[in-house]
């Protein structure tokens, strides 16, 4: 998984400013059919997400927040989770990512590198990578995460590299809206309206991973692949909304050189 080189020009309506609660960058996508999401870049967070059809009202919500609390009012989130052994620090930004046809998403990847430890004062640590893509189309928001363990997987005689157990890795957030959140026994009530992206391998996304999928209020839907045991729970937070995690289904064991990767999304019905 080797770190991609940044583009040197800003590419569609992405850019790059100052967070105002936090004082560090934070990337806004505003796509030009409608739609627009922040993503601060400590922590690959998604702090907003305004659907096309909600008329730039905002969906995410902090992760505490109290009933008289209003969209839009605090930063909200949908970020990574169980990943301590990636500083929020450590992120960076690598790629922004134009439309490249008609009906397509706006993009932005993060990249974070974190060194180990050749185990001469403690035990050995592998070196991880990660990478985070955000895309979005005017109606749906995907987050895409992958982990590497950067460690040599060609180990001298007798030396044991060193793993690295990411536990139940995944995702979490906190969307305004409320509903019954549950898995829908129907795939067409929610099936997305986007067709599935392109890999850069030319494979569509997703192919080798069943989506699951779960309608997190009436008109908002969370599909997730990889990353597949989704829980929710509404909440009166802001008069109404839903608390959801996208995680493992399973720990997540990663000897060197093994990667592995899953994504979440939500969009608008």
């Amino acid at each position: 998984m080797p770190k991609r080189r940044a583009e040197e020009q800003l590419m569609g309506n992405v850019a790059v400013g100052i967070c105002p609660h936090t004082g560090g960058p934070i990337v806004t996508m505003t796509h030009p059919e409608g739609g627009s999401c922040q993503v601060l870049v400590a922590g690959a967070c998604v702090t907003s997400w305004r659907p096309a059809l909600d008329n730039g009202a905002e969906r995410l919500l902090p992760a505490e927040a109290s009933a008289d609390l209003r969209p839009g009012q605090k930063p909200g989130l949908l970020e990574v989770c169980n990943l301590p052994s990636v500083p929020a620090s450590e992120w960076k930004p690598e790629q922004l990512g134009s439309i490249q046809k008609k009906g397509g998403p706006l993009s932005v990847s993060l990249f974070a590198e974190v060194a180990g430890s050749d185990g001469k004062e403690g035990p050995p640590v592998a070196p991880l990578m990660a990478r985070s893509r955000i895309s979005l189309w005017p109606n749906r928001l995907l987050v895409e995460l992958e982990v590497g363990n950067a460690g040599d997987d060609e180990a001298e005689p007798g030396k044991m590299l060193p793993e690295v157990n990411l536990g139940m890795l995944g995702f979490q957030g906190h969307c305004f809206g409320s509903g019954d959140p549950s898995t829908s026994s129907s795939p067409v009530e929610l099936r997305s309206a986007y067709p599935p992206m392109e890999k850069e391998d030319g494979d569509e996304e997703g192919m080798e991973d069943p989506e699951e999928v779960m309608a997190l209020c009436p008109n908002i839907r969370l599909g997730a692949r990889g990353y597949s045991k989704l829980t929710a729970s509404p909440t009166p937070a802001a008069g109404g909304s839903t608390r959801f995690e996208a995680i493992a289904p399973s720990p997540i064991i990663l000897n060197a050189g093994e990667v592995v990767s899953g994504e979440v999304s939500l969009e608008r019905m």
